[in-house]
């Protein structure tokens, strides 16, 4: 009985030490844990037309897998407008420059407009502060989660091009009731001109 004692007090000790290191870890956070007090909010967008709600969610699920994130199965729903991913993770060897991200993103309907759709995406950015073994993702000791802005726009842009190309019809605009002129909103980048392989001499064709 009191070897049975002894050990239910050690224990006690050992997760009394764990929360004290959790609460006194200069601002981070152990692997796999967040912070109540993250922002939640995100870039919004102007609203789209687009023919269902569904189909919005569908090419969501596609910009997001083709930025390089895994959408969570359990906690992505077509029927609620919501996708959220798992943590994307890239170690680094140097404490402070490893990050993980992950992207919520939710769809919503433009109130009195039929068949438009808006979107507002989070993408939360944390650091890993562990000095001991930063390229461990299992030691790895999260900061306080900053938001993306520049990755939601680029998402939320992404989705839009979607069913927003510049070469639609004037009676697909005038259907949707979108005003302004119809040249294309997303052009090609030039492309680069040839260099040649030595400097100084002629470019080879």
């Amino acid at each position: 009985m009191e070897i049975l004692l002894r050990f239910v007090a050690l224990g006690a000790l050992i997760l009394l030490g764990t929360v004290s290191t959790a609460c006194t870890s200069g601002g981070t956070i152990a692997a796999g844990s967040m912070l109540a007090r993250e922002d939640a909010s995100g870039a919004s967008s102007d609203g789209f037309p687009a023919p269902s709600q569904e189909m919005v969610w569908n090419a969501a699920m596609a910009v997001v897998r083709g930025a390089g994130y895994v959408p969570d199965p359990n906690l992505s729903r077509a029927d609620a407008g919501r996708i959220e991913t798992r943590w994307r993770l890239k170690m680094h060897p140097f404490s402070g420059m490893g990050t993980r991200e992950r992207v919520t993103m939710k769809i919503a309907k433009v109130p009195k407009k039929s068949n438009y759709f808006r979107l507002e995406t989070n993408v939360m950015a944390q650091a890993n502060d562990n000095i001991k073994d930063p390229g461990n993702p299992i030691s790895a000791e999260w900061t306080e989660g900053k938001r993306n802005a520049p990755a939601e726009l680029m998402l939320n842009q992404r989705v839009e091009l979607m069913f927003l190309q510049g070469d639609v019809s004037d009676k697909f605009r005038r259907q949707h009731d979108m005003s302004g002129t119809s040249e294309r909103r997303y052009r090609e980048p030039a492309k680069p001109e040839p260099q040649p392989l030595i400097p100084g001499f002629p470019v080879l064709k």
